[in-house]
């Protein structure tokens, strides 16, 4: 025997006693802890051993060796994730030329397209096939790892011979499918070096992996009929518990988009089914019950939804063998499935419960989830905020601003007005003397500049200014309630004082009453809502006058009011009491008479146009003797306008 093959000899022993070393690791009952210690150490030794074997020029006789071992130590780097993908990559590169160095074909300024092209199309020794083709099944794992299906399509295109395979595969319209599917590499690992994974469980997960990254795609396109079809493939391979998951999670979303809602919730509780500590399936299953308008059943996953992710977290254990070092996790990693599926977020699972609840006004459990939500921010910085989505939290004021309008729902008055007092704090340091909102404005002032870089600091102060006067408003009310009259008049004018603050400016530098229509037209959102809490203060504010029998400063506000919104249905039918409690009753009956006919569309369209944290107080300040006052138009209006 000579040296080179008594060498070929002993790292053939090598490698199948680490690969024997590792099969045994994996099919004793030991910790995983001991499994990825056996795998660190079987990579170090793979390593050593295809640095000895590169150490001397490429031969032919050793090369299948070679790439054998090449084969098992990238199976252990990604694996353990210890080489970046451009490492692994130039592993694979540094092999291809050596094969090419053996064959005596250069390699200079080739891609690495270009070398398997030349590789597998050149006339190639019959016992380098099985190796070859092991090694392209890894060089197509990693490009599928960074979503570039194209090149996988390509490769698989050499390995097959194929021109056009796209109707060959049964079910199946896509080629990267069919010629996965119709791939048959001659593996000839009985009589080859021993491999830690064995060829055909490789093939079977790159097929899962590519019909799934298509379906993404697909799915990101808005094709939703191509992705599930996709995706129905995935579903029927060879797969993870978490993947399976996904990937039933996915047709739910597709069919869902396709107007199939029943379908939709079948394919979530196969997700949960597959793997119940999957929370995103669990969360679409909450949207699509708030489709349905199933608020109970919404509320509950919601709920189970928090539970799971304020608890311990759940480890699920894989379906696929755990000899299988290349896992489907891998292959799909590289897919944005953020859209998708929902990030951990407690906190934005909390606000979503107490949103919904005040939404659908329960508030007894609204007041309970936002107080719960409360502690969280209080106790400090979140650990897990979600950014973008249903989950994300709203501005921090406006969670105190909602929490305390679920508690003046539930007559808790004394703790709302304790909630609103935080904002005042909180906001009273941020907000300018004066603010003027225009274009081309420069002064001395705080001004909000239309086309200047600091528009969104500027934009933050208003947002302050509306805060607070929405705090002010709210405790006005929790006073009125308490019978504290003066109180309640008071913070009304602490509000309607806060909005005086805040001047729209026209281009031409003046000040109308059309300027701020036009800035919520040109995308200033905070200006409807600067209108909104003014309306309700000055309605606020008006009602306590007639409390107090101040009829006319009564009245003065109610104009005001309706002069911002004319189809405010509590301050047309405020202004209409006052003006009959004034004796001024013609009016009174000529405003009745334009206010009728659009009463019934007022009570529509008031309450959704407000901010949720407002939506309460526009219930609370609806005006209560609608009845009598009705009835006593009606007579009047009967009697040939004569006064009874």
């Amino acid at each position: 025997m000579s040296a080179s093959e008594s060498c070929v000899s002993l790292w053939r022993e090598e490698n199948d006693g680490l690969v024997r070393r590792w099969r045994r690791a994996t099919r004793s009952s030991g910790s995983d802890c001991s499994v990825t210690q056996t795998a660190q150490q079987c990579r170090l030794a793979f390593t050593k051993l295809l640095q000895k074997i590169q150490g001397l020029p490429a031969a032919l006789p050793a090369l299948p060796l070679e790439l054998t071992v090449l084969y098992n130590a990238l199976l252990f780097d990604i694996n353990l994730s210890s080489s970046s993908d451009e490492e692994l990559l130039t592993l694979i590169d540094h092999g291809l030329s050596r094969v090419l160095e053996a064959c005596s074909v250069s390699d200079r300024g080739v891609c690495s397209e270009e070398c398997w092209e030349r590789i597998l199309q050149g006339r190639i020794p019959e016992e380098l096939q099985a190796s070859l083709h092991r090694l392209a099944a890894l060089q197509a794992a990693l490009w599928l790892m960074a979503n570039r299906l194209e090149a996988v399509e390509g490769l698989f295109r050499i390995l097959s011979g194929a021109k056009d395979l796209g109707a060959s595969c049964p079910g199946s319209q896509n080629e990267l499918l069919s010629l996965l599917q119709t791939w048959n590499p001659c593996d000839m690992e009985g009589s080859d070096p021993l491999v830690a994974q064995s060829l055909q469980d490789l093939k079977e997960m790159l097929w899962t992996s590519a019909a799934f990254l298509q379906g993404i795609q697909k799915l990101e396109a808005g094709d939703s009929p191509a992705a599930l079809a996709f995706l129905q493939a995935a579903a029927a391979g060879l797969s993870s518990k978490r993947v399976l998951a996904q990937t039933f999670t996915l047709m739910g979303c597709c069919t869902l988009k396709l107007g199939k809602p029943q379908v939709a919730m079948q394919h979530l509780r196969r997700a949960l089914q597959v793997d119940f500590t999957f929370l995103p399936a669990l969360y679409q299953a909450a949207l699509l019950y708030r489709q349905l308008d199933l608020l109970e059943a919404e509320l509950e996953s919601l709920t189970l939804l928090y539970q799971a992710l304020d608890g311990p977290a759940q480890v699920t254990r894989e379906s696929v063998q755990p000899c299988f070092l290349i896992r489907i996790e891998h292959l799909v990693r590289s897919s944005r499935l953020s859209p998708f599926f929902v990030q951990k977020c407690p906190s934005g699972v909390k606000y979503l419960l107490a949103q919904r609840c005040l939404q659908a006004r329960r508030a007894n459990e609204a007041a309970e989830h936002y107080l719960d939500l409360l502690a969280m921010l209080q106790e400090g910085p979140l650990q897990q905020v979600c950014q973008s989505g249903e989950l994300a939290l709203p501005r921090i004021p406006e969670v105190f601003l909602e929490a305390a309008s679920a508690l003046e729902e539930l007559a808790k008055n004394e703790d709302a007005i304790v909630v609103c007092e935080e904002v005042v704090m909180q906001t009273s340091k941020l907000i300018p003397k004066k603010l003027r909102i225009g274009p081309g404005l420069r002064s001395d002032e705080d001004v909000l500049w239309a086309k200047s870089p600091s528009i969104f600091q500027k934009q933050e102060s208003l947002c302050c200014i509306l805060w607070r006067a929405a705090a002010y408003l709210l405790q006005g009310w929790g006073w009125a309630r308490q019978g504290e009259v003066k109180e309640a008049i008071s913070h009304f004018s602490r509000s309607l004082d806060d909005l005086l603050r805040v001047h729209f400016v026209s281009p031409g530098g003046s000040c109308n009453s059309s300027t701020e229509e036009n800035w919520e037209q040109m995308g200033l959102p905070e200006a409807k809502v600067l209108g909104q809490i003014r309306q309700l203060a000055l309605t606020g504010r008006g009602a306590q006058f007639l409390e107090l029998g101040q009829e006319k400063k009564a009245l003065m506000d109610f104009q005001y009011s309706l002069h911002i919104c004319p189809d405010n249905p509590s301050a047309n039918l405020y202004f209409l009491h006052t003006l009959w409690k004034l004796g001024r009753r013609q009016e009174a009956a000529a405003h009745w008479q334009m206010f009728l006919p659009k009463s019934a569309l007022m009570d529509e369209m008031a309450e959704g146009s407000f901010p949720l944290y407002l939506q309460p107080c526009v219930r609370q300040m609806k005006f209560p003797h609608v009845e009598s006052l009705t009835s006593d138009m009606k007579r009047f209006l009967e009697g040939n306008n004569q006064e009874p």
